[in-house]
């Protein structure tokens, strides 16, 4: 039954083997045969080659999994020592380091709902923050405006849907803790 694989995979195999097609033997032999008759096997029938022999790896336009693969024939196979492929995984976890670095800073939870730098003037009304002095300024306010709903402890027609949500969390956790403290 043939495995089927992923255009991306199949072309970085392909591309994978234009490079190695210009390496010494003495790289290529290296990598065990049943590995290379898997590239060979997989890779994409109608790559086109576009590796110039006159550039450097790093000028090429080469994908990224082949580099990935490059990666990790060069830690598997071509390290000459222990020290040297040390050095070389030293070097993949720093990057992986930065790596989840600059995604934690540009996804970070503590700043995901931080829009001060997005806001225009016009909208800053509608985006402002929650404090416990602004829903208190919107209930004392609710209440001097509602005196003919005398009926309702608080009319909250007039909030907005996330100063009703908060006021509403607010009071419910409050009784939560008040009850919690009369029986305890």
């Amino acid at each position: 039954m043939a495995v089927k694989i992923k255009p991306e995979r199949a072309y970085a195999y392909a591309e994978l083997l234009e490079v190695l097609s210009y390496m010494d033997e003495e790289y290529t032999n290296k990598i065990p045969k049943k590995l290379m008759a898997l590239f060979k096997e997989n890779a994409l029938s109608t790559y086109e080659k576009h590796i110039d022999i006159n550039k450097s790896l790093e000028e090429q336009n080469i994908s990224r999994k082949t580099t990935a693969l490059i990666a990790v024939l060069t830690v598997q196979y071509w390290c000459e020592n222990e020290n040297q492929k040390q050095e070389l995984l030293n070097i993949f976890n720093e990057n992986e380091r930065k790596y989840q670095e600059e995604i934690r800073e540009k996804y970070n939870p503590d700043n995901i709902f931080d829009n001060s730098k997005n806001i225009d003037s016009a909208t800053k009304e509608d985006n402002e923050v929650i404090t416990n002095e602004s829903i208190e300024e919107s209930i004392s306010q609710e209440k001097a405006s509602s005196s003919e709903n005398s009926g309702l402890l608080m009319d909250y027609s007039s909030f907005p849907w996330y100063k009703k949500v908060f006021t509403k969390v607010k009071t419910v956790v409050f009784n939560f803790f008040k009850n919690m403290k009369k029986s305890a």
